[in-house]
């Protein structure tokens, strides 16, 4: 059989597709084919006091990093290792009640916190405080505006269909004016509340849930126009919808109710359906599904969607979508939050602050960048409340194919060859076969991988082949061996 190229993690479509991955577990999508996903690396922070509620990581003017995070009841500011509790001085302790999480945005030099049961928090340097203006659940900022949604006030109480702007350049004053040009509007054309609101080069975008309104400046009297998108295509979160463009080339990737959509300023397309829609929205728990979270792995094109599954309420499962080559994997695990994380690099004289000696030190490939200053990676919250980077080596991972063969004649399989761009350390392989489509796959040899392939020797009319890994690898296309029974 010809050399064949992984074409990526797709349990929706046919099994008999050259290349598909019809099941993996810790693989994802890398620009040559398929990788085992990084392991994650504990950080030198202490766990939270209690879960971590939403989190951040912001620049500001200086482009100086400010790392936050969240609990139900204190805002934290991580810095050289530690967790520093900038909760608000006067007013007290939080309540982040039950299906809220704290959401952050920066306006220039200062961080804004939102989270619909307090008062929108801001902080330039230390504490946060008040800001005397709607509570929300969202906030998001585009040039002189910071932007409120899903908001509760003392003129319109709670409204979650309302979207408020702040006065031109004053982040502080929440009276609507003409002349200010701070104001109000609710998004009624459709139904249901405000999911998501994120910028979009010089425009802003507002997710409910099957609908979409697009916000333009247009000055005094209007301010703020909102048009809504003629589709029925929505988002599940603020966290699920993930920027993955630039202010002159805006691009929009999330997930809706439905399915995952690609957004350019045009229309919303479909990218799930055919590879992972059906597989992740039958197990997806749609009583907690607005607790996705979508977090962007930018120097590998990535976007782990965390999402909840059966009757869990926790995020317990993970798809992996390679933007540049529009496949899929899967890296599954229990978070509790998600961050697009910056790391501030270590000194040789802070190392020993971190690590006492050189065995607390964390195991990472030689050419990782962990000590690297500014080096972005995807951070997890753990269900222990400790931060972890997603770039440590990967531990096990496994792949299965589809099927192979055909339905008249009997196969000999008697190698696989993958092509290993990276070798792992380890790795297995174990042939299933079935002589009819639709009947149970038998389990047959566990073969152990050497002189770069995996002999076997199994006559069936179908097979299949999982593949199991320990280390670090890459794998572009593997030869299967297979031959019609009779011939050489």
């Amino acid at each position: 059989m010809p050399r064949t190229k992984l074409i990526g993690y797709a349990p929706d479509m046919d099994p008999m597709t050259p290349g598909v991955v019809t099941s993996c577990s810790s693989a994802i999508p890398s620009l040559k084919g398929m990788r085992g996903a990084p392991g994650a690396l504990n950080s030198s922070y202490a766990a939270l006091a209690a879960a971590c509620a939403g989190g951040a990581v912001v620049r500001k003017v200086n482009d100086t990093i400010r790392l936050f995070a969240g609990t139900t009841t204190a805002l934290y500011e991580g810095s050289a290792g530690s967790w520093t509790d900038q909760t608000r001085a006067s007013g007290g302790s939080y309540a982040v009640g039950s299906g809220l999480r704290w959401r952050f945005a920066q306006y220039g030099d200062v961080t804004i916190a939102v989270n619909k049961a307090d008062l929108p928090q801001f902080s330039t340097t230390a504490k946060f405080a008040d800001i005397t203006a709607p509570k929300a659940s969202m906030v998001e900022c585009l040039g002189q505006f910071v932007f409120l949604a899903d908001t509760n006030d003392g003129t319109y109480s709670d409204q979650p269909d309302r979207i408020w702007w702040c006065a031109s350049g004053d982040y502080t004053d929440w009276t609507p004016s003409v002349t200010t040009e701070c104001g109000t509007a609710r998004l009624i054309g459709s139904t249901g509340p405000i999911k998501a609101l994120r910028r979009f080069g010089e425009q802003i975008i507002v997710y409910k849930s099957r609908s979409m309104h697009i916000g333009t400046y247009q000055g005094a009297p209007d301010i703020w126009r909102f048009e809504e998108v003629p589709v029925s295509v929505g988002a599940l979160s603020q966290e699920c919808v993930v920027n993955v463009g630039t202010d002159t080339d805006p691009r929009h990737i999330f997930m809706g109710a439905e399915d995952f959509y690609s957004f350019d300023g045009s229309r919303p397309v479909p990218i799930g359906a055919g590879w992972v829609k059906e597989s992740v929205y039958n197990e997806l728990s749609q009583n907690v599904a607005y607790s996705c979270i979508g977090v962007h792995d930018r120097i590998g094109s990535r976007i782990y969607f965390y999402y909840p599954s059966g009757q869990s309420a926790s995020l317990d499962k993970c798809v992996v979508y390679n933007y540049k080559t529009k496949q899929w994997g899967r890296d599954d695990r229990q978070i509790e939050c998600a961050v697009d994380y910056v790391s501030p690099g270590l000194t040789y004289t802070e190392l020993g602050t971190f690590y006492s000696t050189y065995d607390d030190l964390p195991v990472f490939p030689y050419d990782t960048s962990f000590f690297s200053v500014g080096s972005g990676t995807v951070a997890i919250f753990n269900t222990s409340h400790k931060l972890q980077t997603l770039n440590g080596p990967s531990l096990t991972s496994m792949i299965t194919l589809g099927d192979i063969g055909d339905e008249q004649a009997f196969w000999l399989l008697n190698r696989v060859r993958p092509l290993f761009l990276t070798k792992p350390t380890s790795s297995t392989m174990t042939n299933y076969y079935r002589n009819n489509l639709g009947e149970s796959l038998t389990t047959g040899d566990n073969i152990s991988y050497s002189d770069g392939k995996y002999d076997v020797l199994r006559s069936a009319r179908w097979h299949r082949v999982r593949l199991d890994f320990v280390g670090d690898w890459e794998m572009s296309h593997l030869n299967v061996y297979a031959v019609p029974e009779g011939e050489q």
